[in-house]
C-alpha cells in the first residue's frame, strides 16, 4: 500500500511503467497490420474491415465504466491482470481466425481486455503518483515508445507470417500479467487513512486523489456537476484528438502520396512526444493551473489541424503536425491529472471509466461529423479547415471558464 506520506514504492512505480511499455509494444506490434491482413490476407471487403475495427473499439470504449467500477471493488491489480490475460487470448485467437465471426469474437476479447485494464491502470498511476501531471506524462512517453518499437518489430515479424505477429503480441500481454501481479503488489490499492489528531495530513496540491474523507451532500452534488462539465469538455477535446486517426493521415497521404511518408511523419511525431512530454509537462506544471494547460493543449490541437489542412504543400504539413503534437503532449497528461484529482482514492478507477465513456462518445461524434465533411468542405485544403481551430478555441474557453474558481495545481 502507498505509504502515508504519499510516496509510492519505487519498485511498484517501475513495474507500472514497465507494464505500460510492454502493453503498448504488444498492441502496436499487431494492430497496424491487422487491417492489411483482413483485406489482403483474408479477402474481407473494406466495409467489413471497418465494421470489425469498430466492434473492437466499441467493446473497449463502451465497457470502461463498468470496468472502472469493477476495479474499485475488486482491486486494480486483479483487474489489470484479468485485462491483459483476456487481451492475450484475443490476440491469440486472431492468429487462427479466418471468418468474420471468428475475427469479430477475437476483436471483442481484445476490446474487453483493454476496457478492463485501462481505467485500472490509470487509477494505479493516480494512487502511486499522487495524480501529478508529470507522472502521467511519463506514462504517455512510454506509450509512445511502444508506438515506435511495436510497428518496427511487427514489420520484421510479419515476413514470417501474420500468425507469428499475433502470438508475439499475445506473449507480450501474457508477460505483463506477472509483472503487474508481483511488481505492483498491493501498493496501488486504496487504504483508509487513520482518523484523529495523529492522522497524516494530505496535501491537496500534491495528492488530491488520496483524499477519501466523505463530503457533505452539497459538496458531492457540486463535485458531480464538475465531473459532468469536465467530461463534456474532454469529449469535445477528444473529438479533435481522434482526427489523428482519420483526417490527419488522409490529409498527409493526399499531399505526400506515399504510405511510407505518412508512417515516417507519425514515427517522427511519436519520437517528439517520447522525448519532450515529461520536461514540457513539468515546465507547465510549475507555471500554470491545470485548466489553463488543458485549454492550451486543445487550442493547439485544433490549430494544428487547421494549419495542416488549410495551407498548400509540405511546409503546412510539417508546421501543422508540430503544433498538433505539442498540443497532444500538453493535453493528455493534464487531462489524466485533472480527472484523478477530483476523485477519492476508493473510486478513482470509476472516475476514469466515466471519462473513458465520455471520450468514446466524443471520438464517435467527431469521426462521424468529420467523415461526412471529408466528401465536401474538407475535400481539399482551404478555409474550411479553420473550423478545427474554432472548435479547439471554444473547448479551450470552456476549460478556462471551468477553472476560474479551481485551486492552483
Amino acid at each position: 500500500m502507498t505509504p502515508p506520506d504519499g510516496t509510492a514504492p519505487r519498485g511498484a512505480m517501475l513495474a507500472l511503467y514497465g507494464n505500460t511499455f510492454v502493453m503498448a509494444t504488444g498492441f502496436y506490434v499487431l494492430v497496424p497490420l491487422l487491417a492489411v491482413h483482413l483485406a489482403d490476407g483474408l479477402g474481407f471487403g473494406l466495409a467489413l474491415v471497418g465494421l470489425l475495427a469498430g466492434i473492437r473499439a466499441g467493446a473497449q470504449q463502451g465497457l470502461q465504466l463498468p470496468a472502472g467500477l469493477l476495479a474499485d471493488r475488486w482491486g486494480v491489480r486483479r483487474t489489470i491482470v484479468a485485462g491483459v490475460l483476456v487481451r492475450a487470448a484475443g490476440f491469440g485467437a486472431l492468429a487462427v481466425a479466418t471468418t468474420p465471426l471468428a475475427v469479430g469474437a477475437a476483436g471483442i476479447a481484445v476490446g474487453l481486455g483493454g476496457a478492463l485494464f485501462h481505467p485500472a491502470s490509470y487509477a494505479a498511476y493516480a494512487r502511486l503518483g499522487g495524480a501529478r501531471p508529470d507522472v502521467f506524462a511519463r506514462r504517455e512517453a512510454l506509450s509512445n515508445a511502444g508506438f515506435v518499437v511495436g510497428p518496427l518489430l511487427g514489420g520484421l515479424l510479419v515476413t514470417t507470417g501474420f500468425d507469428v505477429v499475433c502470438w508475439v503480441a499475445a506473449g507480450l500481454f501474457l508477460a505483463a500479467a506477472p509483472l503487474t501481479w508481483w511488481g505492483l503488489g498491493r501498493a496501488a490499492e486504496p487504504v483508509a487513512e487513520p482518523a484523529g489528531p495523529h492522522a497524516p495530513a494530505v496535501r491537496t496540491d500534491e495528492a488530491p486523489a488520496a483524499a477519501a474523507t466523505p463530503a457533505p451532500g452539497g459538496m458531492r452534488r457540486e463535485a458531480r456537476r464538475a465531473l459532468v462539465v469536465l467530461c463534456l469538455l474532454n469529449a469535445g477535446a477528444w473529438a479533435i484528438f481522434t482526427q489523428l486517426q482519420l483526417v490527419v493521415p488522409l490529409r498527409l497521404d493526399a499531399v505526400l502520396g506515399s504510405a511510407v511518408g505518412v508512417g515516417a511523419v507519425y514515427a517522427a511525431a511519436a519520437v517528439l512526444v517520447l522525448t519532450t512530454t515529461v520536461p514540457v509537462t513539468r515546465w507547465l506544471q510549475a507555471r500554470l493551473r491545470m485548466p489553463a494547460v488543458l485549454a492550451l493543449g486543445v487550442a493547439a490541437m485544433g490549430g494544428g489541424i487547421a494549419v495542416l489542412g488549410g495551407g498548400p504543400g509540405v511546409a503546412s504539413l510539417v508546421a501543422g503536425m508540430v503544433v498538433f503534437t505539442l498540443g497532444q503532449m500538453v493535453f493528455q497528461p493534464a487531462m489524466s491529472a485533472v480527472v484523478a484529482a477530483g476523485a477519492p482514492a476508493a473510486s478513482v478507477a470509476t472516475r476514469f471509466g466515466v471519462n473513458g465513456l465520455a471520450l468514446a462518445v466524443g471520438g464517435v461524434v467527431g469521426s462521424s461529423v468529420v467523415g461526412a465533411l471529408l466528401a465536401g468542405p474538407l475535400a481539399h485544403g482551404g478555409w474550411a479547415w479553420a473550423g478545427f481551430a474554432l472548435v479547439g478555441a471554444a473547448v479551450a474557453a470552456g476549460y478556462a471558464r471551468a477553472g476560474r474558481t479551481s485551486p492552483r495545481r
